[in-house]
C-alpha cells in the first residue's frame, strides 16, 4: 500500500504521512490496540496481514477487516505463544510465520490461532532467538546468545518438529553471541549474520556434515569415590576382574552403595561439541542428557537386582551413535533379602502357620467345648425349667384334690367319735398337710426360678406368731418323744414382718430339726430381740440335739438340692429345696442365716432380721394361719330369706368338686352349677343368685374375667363373689380383689370356713344397712366435740362400719375415704376420742361383734369373720380383753338372760 511503518524503541508503531511529511503514533479507531511502546519487529505476510512483534505479544493487523487480533503468552496453555518479548519474525517459504522470542521459538500452526512452541528442552542451543533466516533449502538459520543452528522442520501430521545442528566459535563463528535482527539473506542465497564481534557470511549448501562416529569408552568405575582397579581387592570390597573400557560384568554387595562411572568418546578435535546421554535400564527407563563437560554419572542405594548402565554418543555434527556402550551392573541383596534368607522365612513362615495353625485348632476346641458345656448346661436349664414348670402345674393340680381330701376329713373327723378311728383320720390329715406344705414348697421354688417371690409386709405381733408356729409342732414333738421349747427376751413385738415367709421360715427349720434329731432329743427355739427407738433386730435360734453337720458342708446345705450324706436309720431325706427356699425369704427380710454344727452334737440355724417396729398400729391384720374350728363353735344356722334358702352359683369345672361342694352346700342353700365362665355368667343374669363361689382357672372365660364382668354391670354387681384357686400367691390374691372380689380362699381349704364366709357374705349384704343405721357399740354421747368435729366422727364410724367385714381395713384407707392425710387423721382422732385409730377400729369391730352374739345364732368363728378378724383366736384374745369374758360365754350369757 505504499505505507511506511516505523517501530520504535519506547514511542510504540508510528506511520509516515506521506502529505504532511510526518510520523504519527497509530492507534485504531475502534480497537484499544499497540499498547506496547517498544516495537521489535514488523512483517507483512504474503496475505497483506501486518504482524508487529512488540514487548507485550503480537499485534496482526489484518488487511480484509482493518482489525487488530493480539497475541500473547498464556499462562497454563501449552498453545499459545512461548513469551511475550518477540525479538523477530519471519515468514517461510511454506508461509509458516516463525517468530523469535527471549523465551524460545515458537511457529503459527496454518489456519489456527494456535502455535507450536520450542526451547532449549526440545534442543535449542538457547532460548534467545535474535536473528532468523530461511536458505533456498527451506532450512531455518537461527543466531542465538550461544551460537549459530540450524533447524530443518519435518511435517509431523499436523504438528512441525525441528531437527538441530549447532555451530559454535570452533566452526569459524565471530563469537558465540549473535545480535538482534542482525542477519539477512543475499541475493546469491548467502546468509549474513552480525554479531559482538563482527559477522559470519556463508553458504549454507557449502557447509557439509561429519559422517564420522568416534568411539565411545568407559573411563574410570568409582565406589565411594575411589577409583577401582583389577586386582584391587582391598578386602572390603569387589575389585574389577578386568579393565574397565573393556565393560565386564559388575557385582556389587548391598553395602557397596554409592558408585560412579565415567565415559568419553574418543574424538580429539572440537570434543566440546559432543553430545552424550545415558540411562540405567532396571532404574529409569528416560535418556538423560550430558555434555562434554559432565561425563561422569554417579548412583546411591540401588535396590537389588540387575542393571544395564547405556551411553549413547554424537559427532561433531551432533549425529547420534544409536549402538552406544553399555556396562552390566548387579547388586546384591543384603543377607536378609537373599535367597538363603527367603528360605529361613519360609520355613519360619511355614512354623509360625503350623503354631498359629495349632492355636487355632486348639481355641476353636476350646471354644467348642464351652459352646458345649453352655448348650448342655442350656438344656440341662431347661430340662430343669420344664422339670419344674410341669411340677409347679401338677402342683397347682394338686390343690383341688387335695381341697376334696382335706374338707372332707375336717368334717368326718367332727362325726367320728371311735379314738381309734379318729388316730388314723387324724393320720391322713396330718400327711395331707404335710403334702400341701410339700406342694407350696414347691412352688415357691418355682417362683425363685423366675424371680417372682416378693415381698409382703404386713404388722403383727411377731413373738407371738413365732411362739404359735413352734407349738404348732407340739403333736410332733410329743409323737417322736423330743422336748420342744421356746424361749423369748420379749413377751410381745408389734412389728412389720412378711406372716408368710416367716412362717415357711420356721417350718423348714423345725422341720429338718425334728427330721434328724433322734428319740429323746431337744429342740429349742431361742428369739433375742435388741431394741432400738424405731428399729429392732431379731435374732431366731433353732437349736436341736441331731445328727450335726461337718464343717466343711456349712455352706453347702444352703444350696440347691443339696443332700447331706445321712445314716441309714433316716430314710427320707427330703428335697434338698427347703433351706435354699429359706435361705431366700431371708435374704428378701434384709436377713442372714447361718449354721453352727459338729457331727453328732446337733445342729443350731441362726436367722438375724431387722424389723420396723409399729407404734400405734396400721391395722389389725396378722398374717396367722387360719385354725381349724371346734365342731362346737360352728353352727349350720343359715340366713334364710323370706320365701326360701338363699340362691347359689357354683361356677367350677371340675365335675367333682363341683359334686362336693354342691352336695355339701344344698342342705343350708339352693345351689346351681355352671361349668364354664360364659355358662355361670349367663346364669348370674338370668337367676340373680344372692352369692356366687367361681374356680379361677378356667377355660375361655376364667374367674377373675367372671367376677370383674359381674362387678362392672350394675344388674348384679351387688352379688358378693367368692374367687377358688390353687394360685395362692399375693399376686393373684391382689389381682382378685382388685376386680371386685369379695373374698379369695386359696386351695384346699376347710369347707367350713368357706361355709362361714359364705353365710358372713349373705348376711352381711342382708343386714348391713340396719346394723350401720343404729350404730352398734358407739355411744357419741361420751365424746365432747363440736358439731364440725361430729361430722368428722361420723364420717369415720360410717366408714368403718361400711368396711366391717374387710380385715384388711387400715388407717390410710380411711383417711383417703375422708379425704384428709393419714398424719391429720391420726392427730384428730387422737384428740377428739382420746383414742388411736387402731383402738377406735378395734372398738367397733368388738362392740359390733358383742351384738351379734347377743342378738343373732351366729357361732363365735363366723362372728369373727363378719367384724373383720381373720383368726378366731386372736378375735377371742381381744374380746377377753374388752369384755373380760371369752365370746362363747358371752353369748351364752347374754341368750340365757
Amino acid at each position: 500500500k505504499h505505507q511506511l511503518w516505523i517501530g520504535t524503541l519506547d514511542g510504540g508503531v508510528n506511520l509516515f504521512n506521506r502529505k504532511t511529511k510526518t510520523f504519527t503514533r497509530y492507534s485504531h479507531p475502534q480497537q484499544k490496540a499497540l499498547v506496547s511502546t517498544y516495537t521489535s519487529t514488523i512483517q507483512e505476510d504474503t496475505k497483506g496481514n501486518l504482524w508487529f512483534g512488540t514487548s507485550l505479544g503480537i499485534d496482526v493487523l489484518m488487511k480484509d477487516s482493518g482489525n487488530i487480533v493480539h497475541f500473547e503468552a498464556e499462562k497454563n496453555n501449552p498453545a499459545s505463544l512461548v513469551n511475550d518479548v518477540i525479538l523477530g519474525m519471519l515468514e517461510d517459504s511454506k508461509g509458516h510465520m516463525w517468530i523469535g522470542t527471549v523465551g524460545g521459538l515458537s511457529v503459527r500452526q496454518s489456519g489456527t490461532n494456535r502455535f507450536i512452541n520450542f526451547t532449549e528442552k526440545d534442543g535449542l542451543p538457547h532460548n534467545t532467538i535474535m536473528s532468523m533466516e530461511e536458505d533456498v533449502e527451506g532450512r531455518l538459520w537461527l543466531g542465538t546468545s550461544n551460537g549459530l543452528t540450524c533447524a530443518v522442520p519435518v511435517a509431523s501430521g499436523d504438528s512441525i518438529r525441528l531437527l538441530f545442528t549447532h555451530y559454535s566459535e570452533a566452526d569459524g563463528l565471530q563469537g558465540q553471541r549473535f545480535n538482534e535482527n542482525a542477519s539477512i539473506r543475499l541475493k546469491t542465497g548467502e546468509l549474513v549474520f552480525g554479531g559482538d564481534s563482527g559477522f559470519n557470511i556463508f553458504k549454507p549448501e557449502d557447509i557439509g556434515n561429519s559422517k564420522t562416529m568416534p568411539r565411545l569408552v568407559f573411563t574410570d568405575f568409582q565406589l565411594f569415590n575411589k577409583s577401582i582397579r583389577p586386582a584391587g581387592n582391598d578386602g572390603n570390597h569387589f575389585s574389577l576382574s578386568s579393565s574397565i573400557t573393556t565393560s565386564p560384568s559388575i557385582i556389587l554387595a548391598a553395602s557397596d552403595n554409592v558408585f560412579s562411572i565415567e565415559f568419553a568418546a574418543l574424538n580429539f578435535m572440537q570434543p566440546s561439541k559432543i553430545k552424550y546421554k545415558y540411562k540405567l535400564e532396571g532404574f529409569n527407563d528416560e535418556w538423560l542428557q550430558a555434555d562434554a563437560n559432565s561425563r561422569r554419572v554417579t548412583f546411591t542405594n540401588l535396590n537389588a537386582g540387575n542393571y544395564t548402565f547405556r551411553v549413547l554418543a554424537t559427532n561433531n555434527d551432533g549425529e547420534w551413535n544409536d549402538e552406544g556402550i553399555s556396562l552390566s551392573i548387579k547388586v546384591l541383596p543384603p543377607f536378609w533379602k537373599s535367597g538363603k534368607a527367603y528360605i529361613i522365612y519360609t520355613l519360619l513362615l511355614f512354623v509360625a502357620l503350623y503354631i498359629t495353625r495349632k492355636l487355632i485348632q486348639q481355641g476353636e476346641r476350646m471354644k467348642f467345648a464351652i459352646r458345649q458345656q453352655q448348650e448342655e448346661a442350656m438344656r440341662s436349664r431347661e430340662l430343669d425349667m420344664m422339670k419344674t414348670k410341669f411340677f409347679t402345674n401338677v402342683s397347682h393340680e394338686f390343690r383341688t384334690p387335695l381341697s376334696l381330701i382335706v374338707s372332707p376329713l375336717e368334717k368326718l373327723s367332727e362325726q367320728i367319735k371311735d379314738a381309734d378311728q379318729r388316730k388314723n383320720i387324724d393320720l391322713i390329715q396330718r400327711n395331707t398337710k404335710r403334702l400341701l406344705n410339700l406342694v407350696n414348697q414347691l412352688l415357691d421354688f418355682r417362683k425363685m426360678e423366675v424371680h417372682d417371690i416378693r415381698f409382703h409386709p404386713s404388722q403383727g405381733d411377731i413373738i407371738q406368731f413365732i411362739r404359735d408356729t413352734v407349738y404348732s409342732f407340739a403333736d410332733l414333738s410329743e409323737k417322736k418323744n423330743i422336748r420342744l421349747t421356746f424361749e423369748s427376751s420379749a413377751a410381745s413385738l408389734e412389728a412389720i414382718f412378711d406372716h408368710d415367709k416367716i412362717e415357711k421360715i420356721l417350718f423348714n427349720l423345725l422341720s429338718n430339726a425334728f427330721k434328724f434329731t433322734m428319740g429323746n432329743g431337744s429342740i429349742a427355739v431361742m428369739v433375742d430381740v435388741k431394741d432400738s427407738s424405731d428399729n429392732s433386730v431379731i435374732e431366731i435360734e433353732v437349736k436341736d440335739s441331731g445328727i450335726g453337720i461337718s464343717p466343711e458342708k456349712h455352706e453347702l446345705i444352703f444350696e440347691r438340692f443339696f443332700q447331706n450324706e445321712l445314716p441309714s436309720s433316716i430314710v427320707n431325706q427330703g428335697s434338698g429345696i427347703g433351706l435354699a427356699i429359706t435361705k431366700e425369704f431371708v435374704r428378701i427380710h434384709g436377713g442372714t442365716i447361718r449354721v453352727e454344727s459338729e457331727v453328732g452334737k446337733g445342729s443350731c440355724f441362726i436367722v438375724v432380721l431387722p424389723l420396723k417396729k409399729i407404734v400405734n398400729a396400721v391395722h389389725e391384720t396378722v398374717s396367722e394361719p387360719v385354725d381349724s374350728v371346734a365342731g362346737s363353735e360352728m353352727e349350720n344356722d343359715a340366713i334364710v330369706k323370706s320365701g326360701g334358702k338363699p340362691l347359689i352359683l357354683l361356677v367350677e369345672d371340675n365335675e367333682d368338686f363341683r359334686f362336693y361342694l354342691k352336695d355339701n352346700l344344698k342342705i343350708v342353700y339352693d345351689v346351681i352349677e355352671a361349668e364354664t365362665g360364659e355358662e355361670g355368667w349367663k346364669k348370674a343374669i338370668s337367676q340373680y343368685p344372692d352369692l356366687i363361689v367361681t374356680d379361677v382357672m378356667m377355660p375361655d372365660m376364667n374367674g377373675t374375667e367372671l367376677c370383674k364382668k359381674i362387678k362392672s354391670d350394675q344388674r348384679v354387681s351387688h352379688i358378693p363373689v367368692i374367687l377358688l384357686t390353687a394360685r395362692s400367691g399375693e399376686e393373684q390374691r391382689l389381682e382378685g380383689f382388685e376386680v371386685g372380689a369379695d373374698d379369695y380362699i386359696p386351695k384346699p381349704f376347710s369347707f367350713p370356713i368357706l361355709e362361714s364366709r359364705i353365710r358372713n357374705l349373705i348376711s352381711l349384704r342382708k343386714d348391713l344397712h340396719k346394723l350401720l343405721a343404729k350404730k352398734n357399740g358407739i355411744k357419741a354421747s361420751e365424746i365432747q366435740i363440736t358439731s364440725l368435729d361430729e361430722q368428722f366422727i361420723s364420717g369415720v364410724i360410717a366408714a368403718i362400719e361400711k368396711n366391717i367385714a374387710n380385715s384388711e381395713l387400715t388407717v390410710l384407707d380411711l383417711s383417703r375415704e375422708l379425704g384428709v392425710s393419714r398424719a391429720q387423721f391420726f392427730r384428730k382422732v387422737q384428740e377428739l376420742t382420746g383414742k388411736a385409730p387402731l383402738e377406735l377400729i378395734r372398738s367397733i369391730r368388738l362392740q359390733h361383734a358383742a351384738q351379734l352374739l347377743e342378738k343373732s345364732q351366729l357361732s363365735v368363728s363366723e362372728v369373727a369373720y363378719r367384724v373383720g378378724f381373720n383368726n378366731p383366736k386372736y378375735f377371742a384374745r381381744h374380746f377377753k380383753e374388752q369384755y373380760h369374758v371369752l365370746p362363747s360365754a358371752y353369748a351364752s350369757g347374754k341368750r340365757r338372760n
